[in-house]
């Protein structure tokens, strides 16, 4: 808990001395949600977020992430943005554009690209301090705006973040009183998807993980797919939907006031059927 601490006293004094932050997190505040429900067995909520509309629409092609300079590395960061060292190789900082309560990420030192199966050992330790928190993770061809350097993102746990498995997308839940468990049962489904996937670097996945009862839950959504076909559409068929790890868990950001309004069940089911890999 002094982990936790220490992130509400570093919110407190951002929000003071970053109008950025102040902004963000006000904006938040602000925000549109509506709930889709499938019979009362579970549920999507949908969030107009326009702020987050640079990271919906970011070009991670390795061209363009090579002429772009890189935001998480500590000479690119806003020089408002302080941060809390965590493990003596990441700095956990206030994400200025959150879509959850309490948005935080915590990049790596290092400029390495994003790759999970070594981290997780990470990613457990730091749900462990955060109890309040659920930790995820996007891979570099599964929502993550940038794939060039490896980070985590985390925010305050709530029913959507956490429900799990549903009809509408592939879920593998792992749960344990065991830390060491969870690492080896996870790198069981991770060697699994990589059999699924053999040509990508890493196979295509959304992680969180979090604790809840003193045991350690990962909630790993594997991907076919980067985004969905109503991205690249035009006119009145096309939704900015770009999903990332809490749009996967059941929080579908929209960046577009018209997507807000017009996405419905049927819209819901055909993201998640074009993105979710079935296991």
């Amino acid at each position: 808990m002094q982990l936790q601490t220490a992130i509400n006293h570093l919110f407190s004094i951002q929000q003071k001395e970053w109008e950025q932050l102040a902004t963000g997190i006000h904006q938040l505040g602000n925000t549109r949600v509506k709930t889709l429900s499938w019979e009362d067995h579970f549920f999507v909520n949908v969030q107009f977020n326009p702020a987050r509309r640079v990271s919906t629409t970011a070009r991670t092609d390795p061209a363009s992430l090579q002429a772009a300079s890189c935001f998480l590395c500590e000479p690119n960061r806003p020089p408002q943005q302080k941060g809390i060292p965590f493990l003596n190789k990441y700095i956990i900082l206030c994400n200025p554009f959150p879509i959850l309560e309490n948005h935080l990420t915590i990049p790596l030192h290092t400029h390495v690209p994003q790759r999970i199966r070594k981290k997780i050992t990470d990613m457990l330790t730091l749900a462990e301090q955060l109890p309040d928190y659920a930790v995820f993770y996007n891979g570099p061809k599964s929502g993550a705006s940038a794939p060039h350097h490896f980070h985590l993102q985390a925010g305050l746990k709530n029913p959507v973040l956490v429900q799990g498995d549903n009809e509408l997308r592939s879920c593998l839940m792992i749960e344990s009183e065991n830390k060491q468990e969870a690492e080896d049962l996870f790198g069981d489904v991770f060697h699994y998807l990589r059999k699924r996937q053999p040509d990508e670097e890493e196979p295509m996945m959304n992680v969180i993980a979090f604790m809840e009862g003193g045991r350690y839950h990962v909630h790993v959504f594997p991907r076919k797919a980067h985004r969905p076909s109503c991205y690249y559409e035009e006119a009145n068929r096309k939704m900015l939907v770009s999903p990332g790890a809490v749009d996967m868990a059941g929080c579908i950001i929209t960046v577009r006031e018209e997507d807000f309004n017009r996405i419905e069940k049927q819209h819901v089911e055909e993201i998640y059927a074009q993105v979710s890999l079935p296991v």
